[in-house]
């Protein structure tokens, strides 16, 4: 089986709580970090060990499973260097940005504060331009849907990556204007921080980051 984005975000989480923590995964961890059910992190990690990239590993349950009971882990396998070096963590902020951007019972303003909370200690050009990306798509829920997809269109209708992105800052700044009428001081500040980022990016990383602003976007559709 092929290993699509979404199979390369759960590998990807693995990897990272694996060398943080130096032992085995449970599903239901992954399933935390991704917002997704612990059955479907479960699938995936099972596709992955079926495929070679994970293998399953049996031990004692955690102590609010009940003592005595075995639990199945995973841990990567040599085949994991597929997923090449440096991007790893790149893969595991995607798919969490994403994530919040999908959680459709969370007020926009309460995402908001907490991407802002967590933006100081953000380390990276890619990692910051997507935290700044991620706070520009959470605001637009207030253009509505049809607004969102007419970015969305923009960006795809961008020759080059680099392109999208520039042309998505100023027309989510002049979408917010008509709504608002303003534009606050922390949403001026992202597009700075934004624009000044998008001018150090690498060609790679802007392909990556335009592909993660169309997905926002589908997702907050």
């Amino acid at each position: 089986m092929a290993l699509t984005r979404r199979r390369k975000d759960f590998l990807a989480a693995v990897l990272k709580m694996y060398e943080q923590r130096q032992r085995p995964v449970h599903y239901s961890d992954v399933a935390q970090m991704l917002k997704v059910s612990r059955w479907t992190a479960y699938d995936i990690l099972r596709e992955l060990e079926v495929d070679g990239y994970l293998e399953a590993v049996y031990g004692p349950g955690r102590e609010e499973r009940g003592p005595g009971r075995t639990q199945v882990f995973y841990q990567p396998t040599p085949k994991r260097e597929e997923l090449k070096t440096g991007t790893e963590d790149w893969l595991v902020l995607r798919a969490r940005l994403l994530a919040l951007l999908g959680e459709k019972k969370r007020a926009a303003r309460e995402k908001v504060a907490e991407l802002l909370h967590e933006l100081p200690e953000i380390q990276g050009r890619l990692a910051k331009s997507a935290y700044n990306l991620t706070v520009l798509i959470a605001h637009l829920g207030e253009i509505g849907g049809r607004g969102r997809k007419a970015l969305a269109e923009m960006v795809n209708r961008a020759r080059h990556p680099e392109q999208g992105l520039s042309l998505f800052a100023g027309a989510a700044i002049g979408s917010l204007l008509r709504v608002r009428g303003v534009i606050s001081g922390p949403v001026e500040e992202c597009v700075k921080r934004l624009q000044a980022h998008l001018n150090e990016l690498e060609p790679g990383e802007a392909s990556s980051l335009a592909s993660f602003l169309k997905e926002g976007l589908e997702r907050s559709v």
